[in-house]
């Protein structure tokens, strides 16, 4: 559900924002839509400008911790059903820290692996994606703020963002989140440096059946 300091909600419109991908997750996740705002995965945001409550302000999240390795199936459970990320995961997301120089990037989105047999039963899968051209313009897009203002009435949409990772020079990896609007949802910046990033593979990583 929606945090309590983010904008009261006025129902109108349902928008899914996901990739190609992502189509079935989508499906699983609008019940959870309907039931509630679902907005992309956030962590406690860090106000820097403080205001009256109804004034726009901006925050940045804490620096994403350093971890040794992307891991696309950390948020499996954001990027299939459009579930929050478990307090582990949300504790080590936050925004690019000082000095750190990507050497690549990761995507991860929902997939699906189909078994030749055609009466097996279609597998659930993180599609990771290593994206490789000049991240200086992805760089600046997460460096930018998110935004907050009360009062303001949003239309209920269902957005699965995907799953950001940059991994530096040696390997280590940090979990990055998205710039948010007023509404908690992703602002343009982020997507668009994403489209003019080259995909220099994939795979798709199984998710481990649930016992």
């Amino acid at each position: 559900m929606v945090a309590s300091q983010r904008p009261k909600l006025s129902v109108g419109r349902l928008r899914m924002r996901t990739t190609p991908a992502a189509g079935i997750a989508a499906l699983a996740a609008l019940a959870l839509g309907l039931a509630g705002c679902t907005a992309s995965p956030s962590p406690d945001p860090t106000p820097t400008v403080g205001a009256s409550s109804d004034a726009l302000t901006h925050f940045t999240p804490a620096p994403a911790a350093l971890q040794d390795s992307a891991n696309c199936l950390a948020n499996a459970p954001w990027l299939l059903h459009g579930e929050q990320p478990a307090a582990a995961v949300k504790a080590g997301m936050g925004s690019v820290p000082k000095g750190f120089i990507p050497a690549s990037v990761v995507r991860c989105t929902s997939g699906v692996v189909v078994p030749p047999a055609s009466a097996a039963p279609v597998q659930p899968s993180i599609l990771e994606e290593h994206l490789a051209g000049d991240y200086g313009p992805l760089l600046a897009a997460l460096a930018e703020p998110s935004d907050r203002q009360d009062g303001v009435n949003c239309t209920l949409q269902l957005e699965l963002t995907p799953d950001l990772w940059l991994v530096n020079a040696a390997g280590k990896a940090i979990h990055v989140m998205w710039p948010k609007d007023v509404c908690g949802f992703s602002k343009p910046e982020t997507a668009k440096a994403l489209e003019g990033l080259t995909v220099a593979s994939t795979k798709h990583v199984a998710v481990p059946a649930t016992p």
